[in-house]
C-alpha cells in the first residue's frame, strides 16, 4: 500500500510542481521583458504570480525531498552511534519532524482560513490559496516521515 501511495505522489506531485514552476518562470519572464523593453503590458501581476506559484512548487515537493534525503542533515552525532542507539535516535528525530510539520499543518490551515477574506494586492485572489501551500506541503512531509518511521521500525523498505 505504501508503494501505491508513493507511486501516486511520485507521479502527481512533481508534475504539479513543474507546472507551478513553469508558470512562475513564464510570469517572471513576462514581467522582466515588460519592464526592460517597455512593452507597456502592465504586467504588475507577474510578481504575485511568480511568488505564489514558486512557493506552491517548493511546498509540493518537500515530502519527496524528505524521503530521498535531499535536506541538509547534521550527522556528527548520529555517525558515531550504532545499532539500537542509532535507531532510537533516528526515531526520535523523525518524531520531532512529524511534530514540527504537524504544528505547521495545523497553524498553516488556521492561517489560511483566517486570511481567506484578505485579497492579494494585484490579483485580488483570496489569500487562502497562497497560505494553503503551507499545510498541504506539511501534510506530504508528515505522510512521508510516517512511511520512513515504518521502514526504520520494521526494517522493511516500503
Amino acid at each position: 500500500m505504501i508503494e501505491k501511495i508513493r507511486g501516486i505522489f511520485d507521479k502527481v506531485l512533481p508534475t504539479l510542481s513543474a507546472l507551478f514552476f513553469m508558470i512562475g518562470v513564464l510570469a517572471t519572464a513576462i514581467g522582466v521583458i515588460d519592464r526592460t523593453c517597455g512593452l507597456n503590458l502592465k504586467a504588475v501581476w507577474a510578481e504575485e504570480v511568480t511568488r505564489y506559484t514558486i512557493i506552491w512548487a517548493a511546498m509540493l515537493l518537500m515530502g519527496i525531498g524528505f524521503r530521498k534525503g535531499t535536506q541538509t542533515k547534521l550527522t556528527l552525532l548520529s555517525d558515531r552511534l550504532h545499532g539500537t542507539t542509532r535507531k532510537v535516535m533516528e526515531i526520535v528525530v523523525w518524531l520531532m519532524v512529524i511534530l514540527m510539520f504537524g504544528i505547521l499543518m495545523i497553524y498553516g490551515m488556521k492561517s489560511a482560513i483566517i486570511n481567506s477574506t484578505q485579497l492579494s494586492v494585484v490579483l485580488r485572489v483570496s489569500m487562502f490559496w497562497p497560505y494553503l501551500a503551507i499545510p498541504v506541503g506539511s501534510f506530504f512531509v508528515v505522510i512521508e516521515v510516517i512511511f520512513k518511521l515504518y521502514e526504520i521500525i520494521t526494517g522493511k523498505e516500503a
